[in-house]
C-alpha cells in the first residue's frame, strides 16, 4: 500500500519523492493505486488550507491579485498535469471527429486553439471564483474548501476503477492495471468520511458530476483514458468551487 501511495505522489504532484523510495511500476506496486489517490488528495487539501490562510491574511493586496496567486498555486502542485489533459480533451471533443480521430488527438503532444481556449476558460474561472471567495472569506467555510482537491482525486479514482478504458495502451491502463471492484468499498468510505467535515453540497456535485463525466466518456471516446482523467480533476474542482460560491449567496 506504501509503495503505490509513493508512486501517487510522485507522480501527480511536484511533492519531492526520493527516487530510491520509489518503487518500480508493476502489478504489485499499483495494486491501491486508485484507493492512494484521495489520500494523497488530502495532502494537497493540508496544502491549500495553509496556503489560504496566508492568503487570507494579505488584505494589502487585491481579492484578484489573491485569487490569481491561489489559482497559480494549484496548478503549481500537480505540476500542470491535469491541466495538460483539460487541453487535450477540448482539442479532442470540440475537434467534432470519428472516435478513432479524437483518440488520436488526445495523445497529440501539440496544442491547438480548442486547448488554448479551454485552459484559459479554467484557469479564469478558477482565478475569479477563489476571488470571490476570498473577498467574502469570512463567510467561506475553509474546511470544505480545502477538501476540494480530496474530492476532486476520489472521483478520479471512482472513474478509473470503474470505467473501460477506451484504449489498449496509455497511462491509464498502465495505472488502472491493477484495479478492483472493491477498491470501491474504500473509496465509498472514504467519500462518507469527508462528507463529515465538510458541506453535504460539495460530494452531491462531485458524485453527479462523476456519473455525467463518464456518460459523457463512454458515449465520445468508448471508455476512460488518462488525459480524460486530468481534464475530469481541473473541471471538477471549478464546478466545486462556483458550489461554495453560491452556497456563500444564499
Amino acid at each position: 500500500m506504501i509503495n503505490s501511495f509513493l508512486i501517487v505522489l510522485s507522480f501527480i504532484s511536484i511533492i519531492p519523492v526520493p527516487k530510491k523510495f520509489i518503487p518500480v511500476w508493476n502489478s504489485d506496486s499499483l495494486r491501491y493505486f486508485c484507493v492512494m489517490l484521495p489520500v494523497a488528495g488530502i495532502i494537497f487539501s493540508f496544502l491549500w488550507f495553509i496556503f489560504w490562510f496566508m492568503l487570507c491574511r494579505l488584505v494589502m493586496l487585491s481579492c484578484l491579485l489573491r485569487g490569481f496567486m491561489m489559482t497559480v498555486f494549484t496548478l503549481a502542485l500537480t505540476g500542470g498535469l491535469h491541466m495538460d489533459g483539460l487541453m487535450d480533451t477540448c482539442d479532442a471533443v470540440f475537434s467534432r471527429r470519428d472516435r478513432d480521430t479524437r483518440l488520436k488527438i488526445l495523445s497529440d503532444t501539440h496544442a491547438g486553439s480548442f486547448a488554448v481556449m479551454g485552459c484559459m476558460i479554467i484557469f479564469m474561472a478558477g482565478m475569479l471564483l477563489f476571488s470571490e471567495l476570498l473577498a467574502y472569506h469570512v463567510h467561506t467555510d475553509i474546511i470544505t474548501l480545502s477538501f476540494i482537491p480530496a474530492y476532486s482525486r476520489l472521483g478520479m479514482s471512482l472513474l478509473l476503477v470503474n470505467l473501460p478504458f477506451a484504449k489498449d495502451s496509455g497511462l491509464a491502463v498502465i495505472l488502472g492495471s491493477s484495479r478492483n471492484k472493491r477498491d470501491n468499498i474504500a473509496l465509498v468510505i472514504m467519500l462518507l468520511l469527508f462528507s463529515v467535515f465538510t458541506s453535504k453540497v460539495i460530494p452531491v456535485i462531485i458524485i453527479l458530476f462523476a456519473i455525467m463525466w463518464g456518460k459523457l466518456c463512454m458515449k465520445i471516446f468508448g471508455g476512460i483514458t488518462g488525459d480524460l482523467l486530468g481534464a475530469f480533476v481541473e473541471l471538477s474542482e471549478v464546478i466545486m468551487l462556483m458550489g461554495m460560491v453560491m452556497m456563500n449567496c444564499i
